[in-house]
């Protein structure tokens, strides 16, 4: 494992607390410094945001993450899609289960390490989801109480809390609820489609129908994080796109990210 090192500086709102950040550098080691981001903050609260080595509780192994480190804690990156490596999401799912893309950039965690990190002894987790559309600048956040995915032979079933926050709680949207479902990709299906028809079009596989991406469908559901991300001129209209659909109904967003924090 080589060594990692990450300058950053800026600003971001998020959970409605304005943090400036400073010029930091990161240097991970083998060894990890904590469960989880959220332990890292705990064990030091003057930790900055970058990229750590983490061993959650019944762990078999340790793991690098991007830790957002903030005024309430710290926060897991479990997903980031934005467009700006060009990361493809139409994998696997043997892919989706251990991860892809840049840990610093655009990436998905993986099942098995989400799965992991939401059932750790003694630690609830709950989940931050950070959205944004192309001529919103603040942008708009949907808080789950708590988040859970299930092991592997559960088909890494969804579970999450009460919802708050500004982007609508687009996982129970309509007749479509997604809580409670399991994932499903291109080579796996395990939505409800049976078939499933969007218009004049029937299909038997939400994950085809929408880019072949991977995702907690029901059929097919109002949110998709993992659909194809478009550029701002060709952005609406589009079925298997970056969608949250109570927040932004027809349109794929300028980005998405999702966030675990452990307490």
């Amino acid at each position: 494992m080589g060594l990692f090192y990450l300058r950053q500086f800026g600003c971001l709102l998020f959970l409605g607390v304005h943090v400036q950040w400073v010029s930091s550098e990161v240097f991970p080691t083998e060894n990890p410094l904590g469960y989880d981001c959220s332990h890292i903050w705990e064990r030091n609260n003057e930790s900055v945001s970058g990229i750590y080595t983490i061993k959650p509780l019944g762990a078999s192994t340790s793991f690098q993450v991007f830790c957002e480190m903030k005024a309430d804690g710290g926060w897991t990156l479990i997903q980031r899609h934005d467009g700006q490596d060009g990361l493809l999401f139409t994998r696997t799912w043997a892919e989706y289960k251990l991860g892809f893309g840049n840990i610093s950039g655009e990436h998905w965690l993986g099942l098995e390490n989400m799965h992991i990190l939401t059932n750790q002894d003694s630690r609830a987790s709950e989940l931050f989801i950070s959205l944004e559309a192309f001529d919103d600048s603040d942008g708009a956040f949907a808080l789950y109480s708590s988040f859970i995915v299930a092991p592997e032979s559960k088909l890494y079933q969804l579970s999450v809390g009460n919802y708050s926050g500004n982007a609508g709680d687009a996982f129970r949207t309509g007749n479509n609820n997604q809580d409670g479902n399991f994932f499903t990709t291109k080579d796996k299906d395990n939505d409800k489609c049976n078939p499933c028809k969007i218009g004049d079009t029937r299909f038997s596989s939400c994950s085809r129908y929408q880019s072949s991406s991977g995702w907690w469908f029901s059929s097919c559901g109002n949110a998709n994080l993992n659909g194809q991300w478009r550029p701002e001129e060709n952005n609406v209209g589009w079925a298997s796109s970056v969608h949250w659909g109570s927040y932004r109904a027809t349109e794929s967003l300028k980005y998405s990210k999702m966030f675990v924090r452990n307490y």
